[in-house]
């Protein structure tokens, strides 16, 4: 009898699920991811020997050199990008910052600091920007260049020699903050199915819509205290996010905290 009932629930599992089936689709390799994992890279350069002040000429080099071979791979992708942004100030000062990045070394003493003020304004008021703007896919698109903008920052308040961990600490809470922000809309669905042996089956059912209308669903069934093919709540959450900046950053946050609680 047993059989039968898990046989039956099987079917309706499996019909539940339908909408899961397809084989997932793998997230889009574009030019933006590049900029999420660069910023560990020049955070770890230059907060490798305790951060401050006091960053030596290599360390600045290497954070440097990370910078520029994200821009020599995708800067033509990136300006793309950065014009889909709807805040002429910010799509200004990231474009700027992108193509006068690679002149960082021939900037005479008096460039640098302008350059290390714009740069400083410029991660700021994206900052401020993403906290205001209410459309997701909006708030989703200046989050995939955050990092872009912070490791330029950082750079040149390195090669000012002064401290950019203060910088470090408002990217964590910045990228906090988009994973507060950018997520998808999730709820759960109950109904019943009678089977002629068992009685009444509970079916429940979560599902979650990303702003970009990519969804998830799964369904489990309940049998008095027994749970049959339970819900994969992690899978339902982040599947629809894939192509946003979300799991991404749930990647790399985890690692800029731990350069920070180095420094």
């Amino acid at each position: 009898m047993r059989r039968r009932l898990l046989s039956g629930v099987l079917v309706i599992c499996l019909a539940a699920a339908i909408g899961l089936a397809a084989p997932p689709k793998p997230a889009k390799a574009v030019a933006w991811t590049v900029w999420i994992n660069v910023a560990v890279a020049v955070a770890g350069s230059l907060f490798g020997g305790g951060g401050g002040g006091g960053v030596t000429s290599a360390e600045l080099e290497r954070a440097k050199q990370e910078i520029l071979g994200a821009i020599n791979q995708s800067q033509q992708e990136i300006l793309a990008h950065i014009d889909g942004i709807a805040a002429a100030d910010v799509r200004a000062c990231l474009r700027s910052g992108t193509i006068l990045m690679p002149s960082l070394d021939y900037m005479d003493e008096y460039t640098v600091p302008v350059f290390m003020q714009n740069s400083l304004n410029c991660a700021t008021t994206a900052t401020a920007y993403f906290d205001a703007v209410v459309d997701l896919a909006a708030a989703d698109n200046i989050a995939k260049l955050l990092g872009e903008v912070y490791s330029i920052a950082m750079v040149t308040f390195a090669k000012m020699g002064f401290d950019s961990t203060y910088l470090l600490d408002d990217l964590i809470h910045t990228y906090e903050n988009v994973l507060n922000k950018v997520k998808p809309a999730c709820s759960h669905s109950y109904g019943t199915i009678w089977d002629p042996e068992f009685a009444w089956i509970t079916e429940h059912t979560y599902g979650c819509r990303a702003f970009n209308g990519e969804v998830a669903w799964n369904s489990e069934l309940w049998h008095g205290s027994e749970t049959i093919n339970p819900i994969d709540y992690a899978w339902v959450e982040s599947y629809p996010m894939r192509d946003t900046s979300r799991p991404y950053i749930e990647q790399t946050l985890p690692l800029l905290r731990q350069i920070r609680a180095n420094v």
